[in-house]
Formats: C-alpha cells, sequence, structure tokens
C-alpha cells in the first residue's frame, strides 16, 4: 500500500512539474491580442504583441514562403517576447487566404506582398497603443525579396533586420537543389543533371507556358496550378536594384548551415551595394535556414516537443535571439 502511495505521488509530482513548466514556457512577457488589419486588397487576421512597460517602438514581421499564420505557429513568439523587453510592439499577420484574413498568398507578386506590408503599417500608425516613432522591419528568406521594396521608398522606415534573405530566384533555387542532394550524398554528375532539367523547366516558366503546356512538356507534376502560377510571377525576382536604393540601416542575420538561401552570395552582395555606416552583417553558429536550436536539427520529435512544451527557451537559436535583442536594444 505504501508502495503504490509513493509511486501515485511520484506521478502526481511529474505531473505538475510538466505542467508547470508548460505554463511557463507559453506564458510571454508581452500582451497579446487578435485584430483584424483592414487594407484596400482584403482583410489580414493579425496579431499584435504589447510591451509591458517601455513603448519604444513597433516590428512589422515580414513572412517567408509558404502559407504562413500570424505567430508561425508560435514559434514567433520567443522573439517578440525579446522584443517586448526592450520596449518595442510586434505586428504580424495570417497571409491573405491563411486563417481568417481573405484572398490567396499565391496570387501575390513581391510588389504586391510590399504593397501588403506598407498597409499594414499604415494601419499601425492609427492605433492608439503602438508608437511608430521607430518602424523596424523584420523579415525572413523570401521577405528579402519584399522589405528592400519597402524600405527603399519609405522615410519612416528606421531599419530592417533581415534573416537569411535571398538574393536572386533562379540563383537560390539551384544553390538549394545543389545542398540539399550534396547533403543526400549525390555525385557532382547527378546534381548537374538535376539542374540542367530545372534550368530547361525555368525557361519554359519564363518564356509564359500555360500550365498544362508546362506539364505536358516537362512530365513534372509537383507544382499545383496555383503554386505554378505563384512562381511565374516571381520567378524573375532579383532583390539587388531594390538594395542599392536604401538608405536606412540594414541588419542581415545570416544561418552558418544554410541549404536554402546562400549566405555567401547574400553577405558579398549587400556588402556591395551598401556602405558600411549603413550594413552590420552577423552569421549565427551552428543554425540552418531556420534558426532553430542546433541540438533539435536531427530530430522532428524533439523539435515538435520543444515546439510545444518549452518554446521560450530551447526552440529558437539562444545566440540568435540574444543579437536581435541586441540589435533593437541599439535602434
Amino acid at each position: 500500500m505504501k508502495k503504490r502511495y509513493k509511486l501515485l505521488i511520484s506521478i502526481l509530482f511529474i505531473i505538475m512539474l510538466v505542467a508547470g513548466v508548460f505554463i511557463y514556457e507559453n506564458d510571454y512577457a508581452m500582451q497579446e491580442k487578435d485584430v483584424i488589419i483592414r487594407t484596400d486588397q482584403g482583410d489580414l487576421a493579425g496579431f499584435v504583441a504589447l510591451p509591458q512597460e517601455k513603448n519604444e517602438g513597433v516590428v512589422i514581421f515580414v513572412h517567408g514562403d509558404g502559407a504562413q499564420n500570424a505567430t508561425q505557429d508560435g514559434g514567433y513568439k520567443p522573439l517578440m517576447e525579446r522584443f517586448a523587453k526592450q520596449g518595442y510592439a510586434s505586428v504580424s499577420w495570417d497571409k491573405p487566404g491563411v486563417g481568417k484574413s481573405t484572398g490567396n498568398w499565391l496570387d501575390q507578386t513581391m510588389d504586391e506582398r510590399a504593397q501588403e506590408v506598407e498597409d499594414v503599417m499604415e494601419w499601425a500608425e492609427n492605433q492608439d497603443d503602438i508608437n511608430t516613432e521607430k518602424i523596424i522591419l523584420w523579415g525572413a528568406s523570401q521577405a528579402g525579396w519584399v522589405i528592400p521594396k519597402v524600405q527603399q521608398k519609405r522615410e519612416d522606415v528606421t531599419a530592417s533586420i533581415l534573416v537569411g534573405p535571398a538574393i536572386n530566384w533562379l540563383r537560390q533555387g539551384a544553390y538549394n537543389t545543389t545542398e540539399e542532394m550534396k547533403s543526400e550524398g549525390k555525385t557532382e554528375d547527378e546534381i548537374m543533371q538535376v539542374l540542367n532539367n530545372d534550368k530547361k523547366e525555368s525557361d519554359l516558366i519564363l518564356a509564359g507556358a500555360t500550365y498544362e503546356d508546362y506539364i505536358e512538356e516537362t512530365a513534372d507534376d509537383s507544382l499545383s496550378e496555383e503554386r505554378y502560377a505563384f512562381v511565374q510571377k516571381n520567378i524573375s525576382a532579383d532583390a539587388t536594384e531594390d538594395i542599392e536604393k536604401i538608405e536606412s540601416p540594414v541588419h542581415i542575420v545570416l544561418a552558418e548551415n544554410d541549404l536554402n538561401v546562400d549566405s555567401n552570395e547574400t553577405e558579398k552582395t549587400y556588402k556591395q551595394l551598401l556602405p558600411k555606416s549603413q550594413l552590420t552583417v552577423r552569421i549565427i553558429s551552428g543554425v540552418d535556414h531556420s534558426m532553430l536550436n542546433p541540438a533539435l536539427h536531427e530530430s522532428q520529435i524533439l523539435t515538435y516537443l520543444s515546439a510545444i512544451l518549452a518554446p521560450k527557451d530551447t526552440l529558437v537559436s539562444e545566440e540568435y535571439l540574444d543579437y536581435c535583442e541586441e540589435l533593437i536594444r541599439h535602434m
């Protein structure tokens, strides 16, 4: 009887401990609220994280590729909390067609994505609880073709933080294919064969081939018709011209082990186009494109458990979070 009692107490203690960790790790030091951001293009389901004390400015979050919701399933919240601790609100939103946002993100060009960011900025300027004296644009990956479009034309953008931004759509695709195949142990001949085939497919898309003609010519059905249309609208994306027109500070954050975006090309391009006084570049050690905690890279199960049980302290690279917070502190 005593053994059963001790076992029961032990089980209850473990349950209470796990519950306590869960509550702490999912309770962020910021005021969270859902909003509707009305624009000429439609309604966006937004998420706002407000600082609890100081009110220094606002960070506008710009998604990368894919059907992203406002917080990236909570993945943005550890970073938003860091910004809140420095007195900055964060504003993000479900992409069009995701969650309660109207429209379809696959219908957008990069110019239209940039206009969407401007619409959100203008919405934020009309909110009593958001200070827009300092507006920081934060964005990852595909946002590297969006944020420079906004930053180079808006004087009210204080600075940008670009995480793993690509420069050129086609070169980025070729780099990603090459690095992924290398990681799988493919030979140079195998890689070259795939790259040559990808080029033929890209040439068809650039030439304006219909989806039906593309399928018939290539037998590649990996793209849905909507995705094909999105690629066709944006395959010529190149950030170079927009970057060289930027006049406010740019902070580039790169991954040491990025298989998606060529960190060397990104660093070289920004350093060529912007003066030293306007640019900082930091490479985060051990991480891949996602900026997740390097200890989680090899295990989807650990990543999943971390995202649920302890996202605040274990999901995202600590070096990355510390650096982004330090950037904001000195804005």
